[in-house]
């Protein structure tokens, strides 16, 4: 738990069914910055000499370019951090004509000024703000989510046997290859890639810091699993900040655990790896 300011930092990041944890954090306390970001591995296996995916990879560089950075403007960092990954690909031979070879990360970051917040993001991760007087508001927009759960649909509906296995046909992977290249292209979704059309894709904003009480970041791998809270998803963001972000997301992984073969929530594998962080502002 991190103090910083009149605010209270609670974060999380737990490893999932992976090889490695794919996810990172960025908590800046002294810069007032905090944020998530959520490795994306190409379609083509890697791993480094010190056992890391290019998710994981990818995902570091991003939270180490936001603590290198010597300024505070966040879409300049992001777009920094898409021209290193660009680089670190080219030195290990991945080229940019292929889509689904490139590395890439989704993040979501904050930085907390007096009277303002100031965000970024791009792809899944989402912000969320919750108000003293209970209010919950949405600052983001998975632009990931629909692309997935096209994929998803066609492996439930065509091939039920496979996704009771758990085993992905060719037909799956294939409409996976077409969702990469939708990758920082209209109607597709934003992804630091090393592409420099990320700059026209990548979300940002500020908002005033009057009234808040909570900002809540997370990864994908957090989720409302439970219907009631797919239904009221401001009901499971004030949860969250009631409960905490340990409290909640042991419950959610007890419910991974128990639905291990993905049926009451549709999903890709039981358990994705999980990053997040729960601001507190202490009161005006």
């Amino acid at each position: 738990m991190l103090v910083q300011r009149g605010i209270t930092a609670e974060t999380l990041l737990r490893q999932g069914q992976g090889v490695c944890n794919e996810d990172a954090l960025i908590t800046l306390p002294e810069r007032s910055m905090y944020g998530v970001a959520d490795g994306v591995s190409g379609l083509t296996p890697f791993r480094d000499a010190s056992g890391r995916t290019a998710g994981c990879i990818a995902s570091g560089l991003v939270a180490a370019c936001f603590a290198d950075a010597a300024g505070d403007d966040l879409e300049r960092i992001t777009l920094e951090a898409n021209m290193r990954l660009h680089g670190v690909m080219e030195r290990h031979g991945v080229g940019s004509g292929d889509t689904g070879s490139l590395w890439g990360a989704v993040h979501g970051v904050v930085r907390v000024d007096e009277d303002r917040i100031a965000w970024v993001q791009t792809g899944d991760c989402m912000l969320y703000a919750v108000y003293t007087d209970g209010g919950v508001r949405t600052l983001t927009r998975d632009s990931v989510e629909s692309h997935d759960a096209r994929a998803i649909a066609l492996w439930r509906r065509d091939y039920p046997g496979d996704w009771e296995r758990g085993h992905r046909p060719p037909e799956v992977d294939e409409a996976l290859r077409a969702n990469r290249r939708r990758a920082n292209r209209s109607g597709g979704y934003s992804v630091v890639n090393g592409d420099a059309e990320l700059a026209r894709h990548l979300e940002s904003g500020t908002m005033a810091r009057s009234g808040l009480a909570h900002l809540l970041l997370v990864t994908d791998g957090i989720y409302p699993w439970r219907e009631e809270h797919r239904a009221d998803l401001a009901e499971w963001v004030r949860g969250i900040a009631a409960t905490g972000l340990a409290s909640a997301v042991e419950e959610l992984e007890a419910f991974e655990r128990q639905d291990a073969a993905c049926r009451q929530v549709a999903r890709f594998k039981q358990s994705d790896d999980k990053a997040g962080v729960l601001l507190t502002f202490a009161p005006e």
